[in-house]
């Protein structure tokens, strides 16, 4: 059955895979996600749920499934989102799907989990075939996140030109002398203690007419 398990998996993300190249690249923290909203929940070896309709549903902290902890330093790069991650995240709308963003994430901190613990966690111990029980739904494990009680969303002019709702939430820096700004917009958001905000996820998954 583990062999079957196995070659279900890799054949679910490869097709998910190939949804999620449409998504550009962002030139840090590759294939990460946003959270919709921050948080201290959702570590990784968290299984969650995607139904139908599209909606998200916590499933399970496995605890067995240990992260290690790496201090980053402050991040700062090009990120795409969505026009939906950003509603959520920041209150501004676009009327565009992508929009390119520099961001910079102070004290960025790296939570990572290693592939042979996650397979012998799932897999060897069968635990992956009580997570997974609704066969209408897409099941994840969150790999990675990055944590940060500060970070910086910067956009461009042509971006600005895009917001529809929300444009007043940014602050803008002038170009002054021969100092050229490439991204003049910006809005920061501020923790208390640090949150999680970005995240790396992998689908999980079984075929129901998979026998032992």
């Amino acid at each position: 059955m583990k062999k079957l398990i196995l070659l279900t998996f890799f054949v679910f993300s490869q097709l998910f895979a190939q949804q999620d190249s449409l998504r550009p690249a962002n030139s840090v923290y590759k294939n990460f996600k946003p959270f919709s909203t921050p948080r201290t929940n959702f570590r990784p070896g968290t299984v969650y749920r995607i139904d139908e309709s599209g909606i998200m549903y916590l499933v399970q902290d496995v605890n067995q499934v240990k992260s290690l902890e790496c201090s980053e330093g402050t991040i700062t790069g090009r990120m795409i989102f969505t026009k939906e991650e950003l509603v959520t995240s920041l209150n501004i709308e676009f009327d565009i799907a992508y929009i390119t963003t520099e961001v910079e994430v102070k004290d960025a901190l790296r939570e990572v989990t290693e592939q042979t613990n996650v397979d012998y966690i799932l897999w060897d111990y069968d635990l992956v075939d009580e997570l997974v029980v609704d066969p209408k739904s897409k099941y994840y494990i969150v790999r990675e996140t990055v944590s940060t009680k500060e970070i910086t969303y910067r956009f461009d002019a042509a971006a600005v030109e895009h917001i529809v709702k929300g444009k007043g939430n940014l602050k803008e820096k002038l170009s002054t002398g021969t100092t050229v700004i490439d991204y003049p917009f910006s809005i920061t958001k501020r923790f208390s203690e640090p949150k999680r905000l970005l995240f790396l996820e992998q689908e999980i998954g079984l075929d129901p007419y998979s026998e032992e």
